[in-house]
């Protein structure tokens, strides 16, 4: 239902309004009426309605400067002034005001019906846009737990940079790019149904109660444990924040106890980059991990050790070992430049734990490569770092590289056995109605990935090597004078003569019969049909 005000000083043109919105809508109503300007912005204020016509001049407050007040409270509200001829120009100094229309006296009767149909019209996009805005809110509010969930799940293993920080910073309307991780762990209490529901009951009360006491993003329960990112300035004091996260913890700690009787601790993190969201949670973990009666404890107090020592970077480890299964060679030699400045930075006057490391992750790469390439031997690393003591980066350096061009060459070989096998498939059946999605599945590819890939390994795509294969087939049976055009369209893989004719031509620039005549010019009998 629509609400529409009326404000004359004449009895008659409220009568009017009255009058032909009962003969004309059913869906709109005058609620209310006033002969001042005062009067008007009075009942306004009460009545609340979605329509005003007003009377540019009535006794006291004028129609103009009640428009004004109302307006400035009241946006939504549609306006229309309602005015005497010879007022014609004082009403259209009020079109400024951002009234919708104005009505001449005395009124016309079909000009008010347009007005009040147009001005509804107004009225029901704007609740309809309201109610889809607040839909979309509804869904927003619903699905943002699962983005939210998603973020900190994908950082507990992405060690590369996050390029749609800013998207997840404006769904959050936080900040990001800093910040530690705070950890809530149960014991392991069994498997049964009690304990199971108490579990529950701690991670919605952690992370309701979490959200309550500061900005922060929740992930999804994981084993006995939820971790929480909570954003803090990048300028912000090292000490400080570790004091506000402890007081934070403590709060939450009394907060949670209070809802749950499962007994839990709380880890903390050091605050990072963003980049370096799994160390912070790796430290609130390690913290709960060390502690012993403390049921609240930071990474620091736990291993009392200044701000400036730092863990062995095991996020690059990994990230380095990922780049040589791709065979990005030069993005693992650029990772391990950052290991080893860790290293050297870390190491202090003891120079043979720079040795002892180099040894360790080499030992971990080769077990790793093992798992998915076979010889992969590149030499001992070992053996090599033992040729020259002191001179451990090039060393190192070389045989990364030397390991790095050994998977590039296998990777490269196994892409060539893989094309072989398409170009056998390919040669084995291209008198069947075969497709891109057959080739894919032969090797074991995605749809999607086969497509680049072949495209990638041949310089062109599936379709064309298909065709062009057909096409090579088709030059070779139409040499047999004895072989219809009709019997080689089938043969080479399709179902539609003239379609063939049009697919060859394309390719040779002649059709099937000219091509036999091109070939045979002497000609004897041939069967073109």
């Amino acid at each position: 239902m629509v609400k529409l005000f009326v404000a004359d000083d004449e009895q008659i043109v409220i009568d009017s309004f009255n009058y032909i919105v009962r003969q004309n809508f059913s869906d709109v109503e005058v609620t209310g009426c006033a002969r001042s300007g005062r009067e008007a912005i009075e009942k306004v204020e009460l009545l609340k309605p979605d329509i005003v016509f007003m009377d540019i001049r009535m006794p006291g407050i004028d129609g103009i400067e009640a428009i004004r007040k109302l307006k400035s409270r009241h946006d939504h509200m549609i306006f229309i002034i309602i005015t005497a001829y010879e007022h014609f120009n004082y009403a259209r100094e009020a079109v400024n005001l951002g009234v919708m229309e104005y009505l001449l006296k005395p009124l016309n009767r079909q000009k008010v019906i347009e007005v009040i149909k147009h001005a509804q019209g107004i009225i029901t996009a704007k609740r309809e846009a309201m109610a889809r805005e607040l839909e979309l809110e509804e869904k927003l509010s619903r699905i943002i737990p699962y983005i939210e969930s998603e973020f900190v799940y994908s950082h507990f293993f992405n060690t590369e940079p996050d390029h749609n920080l800013g998207f997840y910073e404006d769904i959050f309307e936080m900040k990001l790019n800093f910040g530690y991780v705070l950890v809530g762990h149960t014991p392991n209490g069994g498997e049964s149904i009690k304990h199971s529901l108490a579990k529950h009951h701690f991670y919605e009360s952690f992370r309701a109660n979490i959200k309550n006491l500061a900005e922060c993003l929740a992930g999804p329960p994981m084993l006995n444990g939820i971790a929480v990112y909570i954003p803090v300035s990048e300028e912000s004091d090292a000490y400080e924040v570790k004091n506000t996260s402890i007081k934070l913890a403590k709060k939450l700690k009394s907060m949670v106890a209070r809802e749950t009787e499962i007994a839990f601790k709380i880890g903390i993190g050091r605050a990072y980059h963003i980049d370096g969201f799994i160390k912070s949670k790796e430290e609130a973990d390690r913290a709960i991990s060390m502690s012993r009666d403390e049921e609240i404890v930071h990474f620091e107090d736990c291993i009392l050790v200044p701000v400036k020592q730092d863990l062995y970077p095991l996020h690059l480890e990994k990230k380095l070992i990922d780049k040589l299964i791709l065979g990005d060679l030069s993005g693992a030699l650029a990772v391990f430049d950052e290991i080893f400045q860790w290293l050297a930075a870390n190491s202090g006057a003891e120079r043979q734990k720079i040795k002892v490391r180099l040894v360790e992750l080499a030992i971990v790469i080769e077990r790793t490569l093992s798992y998915y390439f076979e010889d992969i031997d590149a030499g001992r690393a070992a053996e090599i770092l033992d040729e020259n003591p002191g001179d451990w980066r090039p060393d190192f350096y070389n045989w990364l590289k030397n390991l790095g061009k050994r998977v590039i060459d296998i990777k490269a070989s196994e892409l060539d056995d893989l094309i072989c096998k398409v170009v056998t498939f390919v040669n084995q059946n291209y008198h069947q109605d075969i497709t891109l999605n057959d080739a894919a599945r032969e090797i074991n590819l995605s749809y999607y990935y086969f497509s680049k890939f072949f495209r990638e390994q041949t310089g062109q795509n599936f379709t064309d090597y298909l065709t062009a294969t057909r096409m090579g087939k088709a030059r070779e049976l139409l040499l047999d004078q004895s072989v219809s055009v009709k019997e080689v369209c089938f043969k080479v893989g399709y179902n539609d003569p003239n379609y063939f004719s049009k697919i060859f031509k394309k390719v040779t620039g002649m059709t099937p019969s000219e091509f036999r005549v091109w070939e045979n010019p002497g000609g004897g009998k041939c069967n073109a049909h």
